[in-house]
């Protein structure tokens, strides 16, 4: 043991910068771990050398279970790196050219003879994107479907994110190989590679380390995210991973094990605009080339990318919808380089004291929400998202230094407004509606008279039983609708796949026959929400 220590404070002592950078990226992940807006893990390697490797949060929040580095977490798009990885092995092999034209594959398909692979690995295709899982379930449904779609542009004339293109790809793969492409995957990648942890149909997996994905997470409250009843959104972001595994294959990237040197070039090379190759993001980090693929769907983030010309390496995953990954990335950055950075020291705020902060903001047209849950801040607002804000004070919070709240009491002391700053730079001045003004909620769908494109059927809030929104024998159509908030689709709720409980942005719910219904939302829970549906007559 004397021996072992004496050889760590020698490398410690010859590599004095080595030993601080960690130090450095400790205490800024422990920052965030310990206002809870951290869940997942982190690794850092330098030229093939792992140099960082933590992981936190909760893989499993109800069992109290950490997040450990062996943790599975969901890729999603980061997933396109693979389908694209293989596709290029195949041209390599000779079985087909990313010049192929898509009417190859799919003689009827409109303007196939216009379309190439190239398109589709680049997003230079013209078909448009589909994320409803409805048309994504084979093969042939998704073929008819988006087929029938006009394009967006004309094929190698723009650049407009398509997962519709990895669809096809994954399609065209199995017709290459003759393997399904999830099999395709594994046998061209994840076994040579021995990425053992690494694969597809996370719901069906019963490992220990999967890690739950959560759009909240806290010490003594969680909901899990949507989840998809399919392997959606397969080729373009179905794949589980480890941060451990995604080393493997940026190793075997790397040292051309997977693809040849004049392959990768091409694949880092961008197509037509300057931040995207075939099947790979290109990007400038601190002035430096960098390239790999971001993913990102319910419940779970991830990032991955390489500094071609410093081989390092970053690979960042989370199940949390509310982390602050992207916020402190930068300062993950600027530390590996030795930049200026800060830390934020963030404020105890009690939960009474947030309390007196929750209400309806309004700016002009624009409500802004603010709820607290479990000792957190949750700022919402059409069209700007959900975020969980860091306390600096008891009336100062922010995403990070570019994006602030500062709430402004009046003179006896009552929370009246605040004022935000975004990070494009505008700044607005939100003033607070009625103390105690309930949220408009509301109902949407082709079950409701107002049908998919209306407004909102709105709930009616029960005076007695504040967070409780009802309407009570209202007649609704046989068809499907999904709770929605101040007719903005950036918050709306559905179901998940156990056809039981609420998640944001979830399967449609059901209404088998028409009929007088009396319907509730009860939101006296905002991290769980629960509904009733009943019919009380014809």
């Amino acid at each position: 043991m004397r021996v072992i220590l004496t050889c760590l404070m020698v490398l410690l002592a010859a590599n004095p910068f080595f030993s601080q950078r960690t130090k450095q990226l400790e205490q800024l992940l422990n920052t965030y771990d310990k206002a809870g807006l951290f869940s997942g893990s982190v690794l850092i390697a330098e030229k093939g050398k792992i140099i960082f490797e933590k992981s936190y949060g909760y893989r499993n929040a109800p069992k109290k279970e950490k997040n450990t580095n062996n943790s599975l977490y969901r890729i999603f798009s980061t997933t396109k790196m693979f389908t694209a990885a293989v596709i290029l092995k195949l041209e390599e092999e000779g079985k087909l050219s990313i010049n192929d034209k898509l009417s190859k594959y799919y003689p009827a398909y409109p303007k196939g003879d216009s379309i190439t692979i190239a398109n589709l690995l680049s997003h230079t295709s013209g078909i448009p994107s589909e994320e409803n899982t409805n048309y994504t379930v084979d093969e042939g449904t998704f073929i008819q479907y988006i087929s029938a779609k006009p394009l967006d542009f004309s094929p190698g004339k723009q650049w407009n994110y398509s997962n519709s293109g990895y669809y096809i790809l994954g399609y065209i793969i199995k017709k290459v190989t003759g393997l399904d492409y999830d099999k395709a995957i594994e046998n061209y990648i994840l076994k040579p590679v021995q990425m053992t942890h690494s694969g597809f149909h996370f719901n069906a997996v019963t490992d220990e380390n999967k890690a739950l994905g959560y759009e909240f997470v806290s010490e003594n409250m969680s909901n899990e995210a949507f989840r998809f009843k399919t392997d959606h959104p397969f080729a373009a972001g179905a794949m589980y991973s480890t941060v451990g595994d995604l080393f493997k294959f940026n190793e075997a990237l790397k040292n051309y094990k997977i693809l040849k040197k004049e392959t990768l070039e091409k694949m880092f090379t961008p197509y037509l605009n300057d931040h995207y190759g075939l099947g790979a993001q290109v990007s400038n980090i601190l002035g430096k080339k960098a390239t790999g693929h971001d993913g990102g769907g319910p419940g779970y983030r991830s990032r991955y990318y390489r500094i071609l010309k410093d081989d390092l390496c970053f690979i960042l995953m989370t199940n949390s919808e509310l982390s602050h990954a992207e916020f402190f990335i930068p300062k993950i950055e600027s530390i590996l380089y030795n930049q200026p950075f800060s830390i934020p020291s963030i404020a105890k705020v009690p939960e009474k004291d947030l309390k007196k902060l929750e209400g309806i903001y309004t700016s002009g047209d624009t409500n802004f929400y603010i709820t607290i849950a479990d000792g957190y801040l949750i700022f919402n607002g059409k069209n700007y998202g959900r975020g969980a804000l860091l306390p600096l004070s008891s009336t100062r919070f922010q995403l990070d230094e570019k994006f602030s709240l500062t709430f402004k009491p009046d003179e006896s002391g009552q929370i009246e407004s605040f004022v935000v700053q975004f990070r494009d730079g505008t700044v607005k001045t939100a003033k607070r509606k009625t103390d105690n003004l309930p949220n408009p909620w509301g109902i949407i769908g082709d079950a409701t008279p107002s049908g998919w494109d209306g407004k909102d059927i709105l709930l009616q809030p029960d005076p007695k039983n504040p967070g409780i929104y009802s309407l009570k024998n209202y007649k609704l159509n046989k068809g499907k609708f999904k709770f929605r908030m101040d007719n903005d689709w950036g918050t709306c709720l559905g179901l998940n796949d156990d056809g039981r409980s609420i998640a944001l942005d979830a399967y449609d719910f059901h209404v088998k026959e028409e009929g007088i219904y009396n319907i509730v939302l009860d939101m006296r829970n905002t991290v769980k929400p629960q509904y009733s549906l009943k019919k009380v007559g014809q």
